[in-house]
């Protein structure tokens, strides 16, 4: 009876001991109902919090780290860029660096010219003006040689006309290109400029030549009316006498003075050299007379040179 007492107390320990070691594995692996989940962490989670970061964080952090150690193409470029020297610049026509090495460029052998005035609008339009006081001048000179006297006023109009201003000024000279230290042959900047004028100027000159011919026509007929009233203020008291002209100069020797000869319709003759201030005339009874240049021209005019 002991006996039995005792081994069913022995089972009832037993028993409670193993219910007692189920229900502490429960607790530490399920949480219970209304338990706070958080502080809860699977066995592979405590391991890797004990190394300090997970897998994939650290996978993301190299990948990161690798980003920012390799520059990105374009970064890549301008440095390289900017390492040689190198921009589209650098293509240009005189000289530049390239991995270091200066490129030069010389002119080449050949070379043009050109005059500014043949490509200007302005002197197109003065030379138009003077090729019509030069056919005024000619009509004047017919009507000259025509008669024996003319109006003072007309030999004024003349002088005049012959007036002309001087365009002065030297060619322009261009090298056509020039060769460079990288075996190349370019053209030079200044032919392309005179190149791109050239064009310019071709391109409008129909328009400035229809300007120019209206220029010429319009200052003619105002000349042509001026001819006319001069021819209408005749006066004989006024009226200049026509005198031939013979120029003579010697082709040899040290006096190299040339001496001029006039033979006016009025009898009278005169002479006079280089370098001399008045002219040493005679009229027709044989009187000696002097005249300046000033007093001549008052009184006669050229008629006819030989």
């Amino acid at each position: 009876m002991n006996i039995r007492k005792h081994w069913k107390k022995l089972l009832l320990t037993t028993t409670a001991l193993f219910w007692a070691s189920c229900t502490s594995e429960n607790e530490n692996t399920f949480p219970t109902i209304g338990q706070d989940t958080s502080s809860a962490v699977t066995p592979n989670a405590s391991s890797d919090s004990n190394r300090g970061t997970s897998p994939e964080s650290s996978s993301s952090d190299e990948v990161a780290s690798s980003s920012a150690q390799v520059p990105s193409s374009s970064e890549a470029v301008v440095s390289s860029s900017s390492e040689t020297g190198i921009s589209s610049s650098s293509l240009g026509l005189v000289s530049d660096t390239l991995y270091g090495v200066t490129m030069t460029c010389q002119p080449g052998d050949s070379v043009i010219s050109y005059y500014p005035p043949d490509y200007s609008e302005s002197v197109a339009k003065s030379n138009a003006e003077e090729k019509a006081n030069r056919a005024g001048v000619a009509k004047i000179d017919s009507i000259m040689k025509a008669q024996e006297t003319i109006p003072q006023a007309l030999a004024n109009l003349r002088q005049q006309l012959s007036m002309f201003v001087a365009l002065y000024g030297a060619p322009v000279l261009i090298h056509p290109d020039e060769v460079c230290s990288d075996g190349i042959t370019r053209p030079t900047q200044a032919y392309l400029d005179y190149l791109k004028m050239k064009e310019e100027w071709e391109k409008n000159k129909p328009v400035l030549d229809e300007e120019c011919q209206k220029i010429y026509e319009d200052k003619l007929k105002e000349i042509e009316q001026s001819i006319k009233e001069c021819l209408e203020s005749s006066n004989p008291s006024t009226d200049l006498t026509a005198c031939d002209l013979k120029a003579m100069c010697p082709l040899y020797g040290i006096d190299s003075k040339c001496s001029y000869k006039y033979n006016c319709v009025d009898d009278v003759s005169c002479e006079e050299i280089d370098g001399d201030s008045t002219k040493d005339c005679t009229d027709k009874q044989g009187e000696k007379i002097k005249y300046t240049q000033e007093e001549f021209e008052k009184k006669y005019y050229t008629k006819s040179r030989y």
